[in-house]
């Protein structure tokens, strides 16, 4: 590679033609695949439970039939998840696309990616408490990296359409896909590669749109942005302490550390990690799933049961699904737990005598602020909560939001630091 470019400037030695054509195969065949992956999951949780969503279906079961189900599920997701690790260290994730634009003698793998999102999704099956995001963008990488490759380039360009469209059709946000992409892979130097970005989260959205009813995935909130500011730094601490929490759990605990540390073998951790997963919705039913339904319920009836849920029973069982091996996202778990914490102080507050209206409110400022503390993504979350509720007039109100989290994130960063604190290393995981 000639100094100065990068893998995604490479120019394939097929025809413009044979370029738009694959293009479109990989942003089509992105979205279809996100929308068919949540789908084929709920189909499996109605054969299962009756029931057409993972916190339903969780309600439905006897505690002990679920605790059951979430620890098997969990175990066997964690032992695809660790076998594809062990075999494919080096070739799954986002960051195996940056890896290869980079230059370095590596690149995301099909295989690898189509074995980690079967895991997640029978995970997504056994209403385990982790997100199913992560499976359907890897797999949309994968899948541009690979058609690339094999048509004469290096596929790099293309992987980065993939995932813009699958994360469109996932969140129904293109304008976040394309800042998902920038954060990750940092786009920005290569003009081609934002390209392909656009028009790939322009494409995954519009097929969404074309092909399937779809709708915001959240309620817009019900006073006004005004209102909404005034009373958001009654709950950014909370949700940023919460979401740091979670980033430094999910970092920091692993099963391979914790077999080292008291020298048991690896599988008893992972049958343990299961098990307190399992646990953790089993006791906490609405934290069953990615999140997002527990939100909408939230949003409907914000009750002490939902918010427990969300920062108690969803932190517990996400960590530890991820920690035993299994490989699952991270966005919608560490918004729903933020979220949480803010629901908690927004009841206290009114326990107090506080004249808070308005609950769902606050919990849409705390989304912004677990994405921009918690997966440390503040353009996405300036953006992503607005498209997700479908109201782009609130992206003033949550960038001002962000920016606060974001500097009294890092200045608390700092101040950890300078007192000697060993903080870890941020790792894009939706990714995990």
């Amino acid at each position: 590679m000639a100094e100065g470019t990068t893998g995604f400037d490479q120019l394939p030695r097929r025809p413009v033609v044979a370029t738009l054509a694959v293009f479109v195969a990989v942003v089509a065949g992105s979205a279809v695949f996100a929308h068919l992956f949540r789908e084929t999951t709920l189909d499996a949780l109605r054969w299962i439970a009756d029931e057409s969503s993972a916190v339903e279906a969780a309600r439905s079961l006897h505690p002990v039939v679920l605790f059951v189900l979430v620890t098997a599920t969990v175990a066997v997701a964690a032992a695809i998840g660790l076998f594809v690790d062990a075999r494919f260290r080096d070739h799954v994730g986002v960051e195996a696309v940056a890896a290869s634009a980079r230059g370095e003698p590596r690149s995301i793998s099909l295989r690898a990616s189509l074995a980690r999102a079967l895991a997640t999704g029978i995970l997504s099956v056994g209403a385990a408490s982790v997100g199913r995001e992560s499976a359907i963008i890897e797999t949309g990488g994968a899948a541009g990296a690979v058609s690339g490759r094999r048509t004469g380039g290096r596929g790099d360009a293309l992987a980065t359409a993939g995932i813009a469209a699958a994360f469109a059709a996932a969140y129904h946000a293109p304008v976040a896909a394309v800042l998902y992409v920038e954060e990750h892979l940092g786009v920005r130097r290569s003009r081609r590669a934002v390209a392909f970005a656009v028009a790939g989260a322009a494409g995954g959205h519009a097929i969404t749109r074309w092909l399937f009813e779809v709708e915001p995935i959240f309620p817009s909130i019900e006073g006004s942005a005004w209102s909404m500011l005034a009373w958001a730094p009654l709950v950014v601490v909370p949700a940023l302490l919460t979401a740091r929490v979670f980033r430094q759990v999910r970092i920091r605990l692993s099963g391979r550390a914790i077999a080292d540390r008291f020298r048991v073998r690896r599988w008893i951790v992972v049958l343990g990690l299961s098990a307190v997963a399992g646990l953790a919705v089993a006791v906490f039913p609405l934290a069953a799933g990615n999140g997002m339904e527990a939100l909408r319920s939230a949003a409907a009836a914000p009750t002490l049961e939902v918010a427990l849920a969300l920062v108690v029973g969803k932190l517990v069982g996400t960590a530890a699904t991820l920690a035993s091996g299994a490989p699952g996202g991270v966005v919608t778990p560490t918004m729903s737990i933020a979220a949480g914490a803010g629901l908690v102080t927004v009841l206290a507050a009114r326990e107090l005598g506080v004249p808070i209206d308005h609950a769902w409110d606050l919990m849409v400022v705390c989304l912004a602020v677990g994405i921009s503390v918690g997966i440390r993504s503040p353009l996405v979350a300036a953006v992503l909560v607005p498209e997700m509720l479908g109201a782009y007039a609130l992206v003033p109100a949550i960038v001002v939001v962000v920016a606060v989290a974001t500097l009294l994130d890092r200045g608390l960063d700092r101040v950890l630091s300078a007192r000697g604190a060993q903080l870890p290393a941020v790792v894009y995981d939706e990714d995990g």
